[in-house]
């Protein structure tokens, strides 16, 4: 295990995994002379007694334009600019990005949510204060990435806010996943499935990003089913956050493709939750990728182990299928039905690019057709 850990670690993190490890973290934080800001959910106030914060932030959604601009304003009046922060990510996704979010815009003097995206985007920010990311969810691989969600609700829309260079500590703790329920592990275990496979057949994917996903999936194969049939296996828990964190791993280097594209106004305009969302296309993004040219999924089939695209469809439909994803998308079918036309012109996000395969949104209607036609049955 410690040569699969360094062998993806960028210079600017440090990993440590394994029941307990946020336990010892803990004590070490209660000699920390910085300040300490806590960013959390509400599910996840009870792993961060005994530290002391200077602010405790709890958050009840992903982080959107206004969401973001509020928390700068509050986390803004109580710093003090000649003392180094650290701060504690302790939560799912949503709660890491904003983390991620608010240490570059306090760090890099940037004063809204709008300024740091476009100076992102001129990859011009880095991450000055540490963070110390726990993930409680094993699924978007946040801890790991450069990159950072954040949506503007009104208009359907998802950014990338990018650091030129992360500063965390990760710990990846199983006892902190361990009552996390159903539901949400199977969204989030779905974001990974989508985030490793997407990435093999992307167009930036490297040897770095290829090698992390192929083991990421092995993870997530020998262990997806088991933390919903036994979700107090503590092993198959840990399993699981490396999965996903192998996964975050990835797409660093690959980015996602068509499936999380299309995913984006599902989620943003009908809630369809994340993981979720990018499932619905997945078979159908196989194919639609295979179509012409199968040469264009040689590595995902290498990633899976499986000898054609034929056999790769029956590999990922029965994983679906052993978590009852159709009981999962089946309360959103007929919103995403009859909002079709509002959703189309939204799904061909920068993400797409990356696809194999260039999708026209005659395309996307097609594979959205028949993926809801397909869970319908």
């Amino acid at each position: 295990m410690k040569k699969d850990l360094n062998e993806f670690l960028d210079s600017g993190a440090t990993l440590k995994l394994g029941p307990g490890k946020w336990s010892e973290a803990k004590e070490s934080l209660s000699e920390s002379t910085n300040d300490l800001i806590v960013i959390t959910s509400k599910s996840c106030k009870e792993f961060i007694s005994n530290i002391p914060t200077k602010y405790i932030l709890v958050i009840k959604e992903e982080p959107s334009l206004n969401l973001i601009d509020n928390y700068f304003d509050e986390i803004s009046k109580i710093i003090n600019k000649d003392n180094e922060i650290t701060y504690i990510a302790l939560g799912g996704g949503s709660v890491i990005d904003t983390a991620k979010i608010l240490s570059l815009m306090i760090a890099n003097n940037i004063k809204s949510s709008k300024e740091a995206i476009d100076k992102s985007n001129d990859n011009n920010i880095s991450e000055k204060s540490k963070i110390i990311c726990i993930p409680s969810t094993a699924g978007t691989g946040a801890e790991i990435t450069p990159f950072s969600t954040i949506w503007d609700k009104k208009n359907g829309l998802k950014y990338s806010i990018i650091t030129s260079k992360i500063n965390r500590e990760i710990i990846l703790d199983p006892e902190i996943s361990i009552s996390l329920p159903e539901k949400i592990t199977i969204s989030t275990g779905l974001d990974s499935l989508c985030q490793i496979l997407e990435s093999t057949w992307s167009k930036k994917a490297n040897k770095k990003s290829l090698s992390a996903a192929s083991l990421g999936f092995e993870y997530l194969n020998k262990n997806l089913n088991n933390v919903i049939s036994n979700p107090s296996d503590i092993k198959s828990r840990q399993d699981m956050l490396f999965a996903s964190f192998l996964s975050g791993v990835s797409i660093s280097i690959s980015n996602t493709t068509l499936c999380h594209s299309i995913s984006y106004p599902l989620s943003s305009i009908l809630n369809v939750p994340h993981g979720v969302a990018c499932a619905l296309t997945l078979i159908e993004v196989i194919k639609f990728n295979s179509f012409k040219k199968e040469e264009f999924l040689k590595n995902t089939l290498q990633a899976v182990n499986v000898e054609s695209s034929e056999l790769l469809v029956k590999k990922i439909s029965s994983m679906l299928e052993n978590l009852n994803y159709k009981d999962a998308i089946k309360p959103f079918i007929e919103k995403i039905e009859k909002n079709i036309d509002k959703l189309l012109p939204l799904t061909l996000s920068s993400r797409a690019s990356n696809n194999p395969v260039t999708a026209t949104l005659i395309d996307v209607e097609k594979i959205l057709k028949n993926s809801l036609n397909y869970y319908k049955k």
